[in-house]
This record gives structure tokens, C-alpha cells and sequence, in this order.
């Protein structure tokens, strides 16, 4: 005698749960951007109001609401989410190297560390994987 079995559901619950690299860089993207955001705006009112500080800021805080949407997107599975974390993850190591090497600001660092991390959990295979289903 033979037992047929019929799924539900097409997708295997265990695989449908998000991977620990992807929770982790789509916290880490979040908080980073809501800290970067909060400090650019903080530290460029502090010295005061000019038009390249007002430029200065409009762009920064124009990356910074990309790569909190893109991280939001990350969590929903979303693949192009996960390619515009990756590119923020860049941005942010950029913009902490030329931070910390031209400005010789060493306070950068831990932004410049967890712009690694975000680069490199967004490029693991979990994350990979997960967003691209």
C-alpha cells in the first residue's frame, strides 16, 4: 500500500526563515543609518548654516534614506534590496576612509568596521540566497 502525501504550502518552512547573515546586516544597515543620519545632521547644524553644509547634508542624508530602504527591502527577500545594501555598505567604507585618512577623524572607525560588516554579511550566500527567491 502506497501513501501519497500533498503539501500545503510549496515552499519548505525551514527555508523559508530568514538566515542569520541576512537579520544581522539588515540591523546593522538600520542602525548604522539611523546613527549616521542623527550625527550628520547633529554635527553640521553645530557649525552652523551655510549652503555647502546644507548641500553637504541633503546628500548625505539622501544615501543614508537608500540604504535604510534597501535594508528594509533585504528583509522582505527583496535581491535588488540586498544590491543596494551592498552599495551602501561601499558608500559607508568610502566615506569613513576619506573621513578617518584625509580629515584624520579616528572617530570614523567604528562606522568604517561596521560598513565592512554590512558589505560582507550582504555578500555572504545566506543573504544571497535568501534574497534571491
Amino acid at each position: 500500500m502506497t501513501t501519497i502525501t500533498t503539501r500545503t504550502s510549496p515552499r519548505d518552512p525551514a527555508a523559508a526563515r530568514r538566515p542569520v547573515t541576512a537579520t544581522v546586516v539588515v540591523a546593522l544597515t538600520v542602525l548604522q543609518t539611523l546613527f549616521a543620519g542623527y550625527g550628520a545632521v547633529y554635527f553640521t547644524l553645530l557649525d552652523g548654516v551655510t549652503d555647502m553644509a546644507l548641500t553637504f547634508l541633503l546628500t548625505f542624508e539622501s544615501v543614508t534614506a537608500f540604504g535604510l530602504l534597501s535594508a528594509l527591502a533585504l528583509a522582505r527577500r527583496s535581491a535588488l534590496g540586498r544590491a543596494g545594501v551592498v552599495v551602501y555598505g561601499v558608500w559607508m567604507l568610502i566615506f569613513s576612509a576619506f573621513k578617518i585618512g584625509y580629515i584624520h577623524e579616528a572617530a570614523a572607525v567604528p562606522f568604517a568596521v561596521v560598513g565592512l560588516l554590512v558589505l560582507g554579511l550582504a555578500l555572504a550566500p545566506g543573504t544571497r540566497r535568501y534574497a534571491d527567491r
